[in-house]
């Protein structure tokens, strides 16, 4: 079972607890990760004519103390979700699958443009800090089931271009014919 799915079990009992219908306890990821991982909005539907934050602080009691997730009220009702790092830690040690964690994820197309050294400048250790991330992101995104295209985009060619220019220029006005291919 992934921790989405145990999530939203946990919220549609605490949900149907209180009183509410089980259909409004769905988490969904967090587009604030960092406030919290995950986000129910069941509270903001006004169940029962219901102000959401007193919602929200209700189904927050109902959800008691549970071993996987800790949820607070946030804002007009929101209910955000912060996993517990001892969840976390155990389930990595009981050799879970991390899939298991993310559960379902978009197909999509993923681009990684990564690594960007100036060429027209001296190559050092750092340009290796950013292939190295450039490709962990995309083998995480490989795992977890997107296509991914990795690239590296080497800028700068306006120096190596214009140095070759001047120097056929030069060839030229000097009677020096160029080869032809």
């Amino acid at each position: 079972m992934n921790i989405l799915n145990e999530i939203n079990r946990e919220l549609a009992a605490a949900f149907e607890k209180a009183g509410y219908g089980a259909e409004l306890g769905a988490a969904a990821n967090s587009n604030r990760p960092d406030l919290a991982e995950f986000v129910c909005n069941g509270a903001m539907s006004k169940p029962g004519g219901k102000n959401p934050r007193a919602v929200a602080e209700e189904i927050c009691g109902a959800l008691g103390g549970n071993g996987i997730f800790e949820a607070e009220v946030a804002g007009p009702g929101f209910i955000n979700i912060i996993i517990k790092n001892e969840y976390l830690e155990s389930a990595l040690e009981n050799k879970k699958s991390f899939r298991e964690f993310v559960g379902a994820v978009r197909r999509e197309r993923v681009i990684v443009d990564y690594g960007g050294p100036n060429i027209a400048k001296p190559l050092h250790v750092g340009h290796l800090r950013a292939a190295n991330i450039g490709e962990a992101a995309k083998r995480i995104a490989r795992f977890l089931g997107a296509s991914v295209i990795g690239d590296t985009h080497h800028g700068d060619w306006g120096l190596p271009m214009g140095l070759i220019i001047a120097e056929i220029l030069e060839a030229l006005k000097n009677g020096i014919t160029a080869p032809t291919i």
